[in-house]
């Protein structure tokens, strides 16, 4: 087991850690929780680093690259999905669902604004990420999984939740065209700045 952990990395270790602890493997002494805890401290900390390391290089690239922008989305979701209750989750699926956005990942960004939606509802951008959604559902996965439905839900949502910010207004233009096509879209925007005009 010993010459094993080096290269199970500290993930690996702080799992098998967990383990014995909850099978009853160990006494469960201070000791062993303290350094269960320093494992996990560790881990967190080169996960926080891994994302570090990606945006740094995705803000440093000259030109968009997908293989920088993959290699964040990679950190964000590790992380993520490693401290699902971390003050840190929140932001890090809002950036992920971002980059999924910037590679045309639109399911995997609807997937990390869903998440969001449900399990963070304090999140100090809530209703940023719940109007992203709808347009991500609206402009992308309108046929996808009910999307153009998904899209509706989120703007009335919106509009009945926070009817007195800028995000209401959006929705509710927004909403008016769900459904729509391009040239159905244009035709509208013509008529209504002809009406303008007139």
């Amino acid at each position: 087991m010993k010459k094993l952990l080096p290269t199970l990395g500290i993930f690996a270790a702080a799992a098998l850690m967990n383990l014995f602890t909850a099978c009853g493997g160990n006494s469960g002494s201070k000791k062993d929780n303290a350094d269960s805890l320093a494992v996990n401290a560790k881990a967190r900390t080169m996960y926080l680093d891994n994302i570090t390391a990606a945006e740094k290089r995705m803000r440093e690239d000259k030109t968009y690259s997908s293989k920088t922008a993959l290699e964040a989305l990679k950190a964000y979701t590790d992380f993520t999905t490693l401290y699902p209750k971390d003050s840190l989750t929140p932001d890090y699926l809002f950036k992920a669902a971002q980059v999924a956005q910037s590679t045309g990942n639109y399911q995997q960004a609807a997937v990390y604004f869903e998440t969001i939606i449900d399990q963070h509802k304090g999140y100090k951008m809530y209703v940023e990420a719940c109007f992203l959604a709808a347009n991500n559902y609206d402009d992308h996965l309108e046929n996808v999984n009910n999307g153009a439905a998904r899209a509706k839900q989120l703007y009335e949502f919106i509009i009945a939740k926070y009817p007195d910010t800028n995000w209401a207004e959006q929705s509710k233009v927004l909403m008016s065209y769900i459904g729509k096509s391009n040239e159905q879209l244009m035709e509208d925007i013509i008529k209504k700045n002809e009406e303008k005009v007139k």
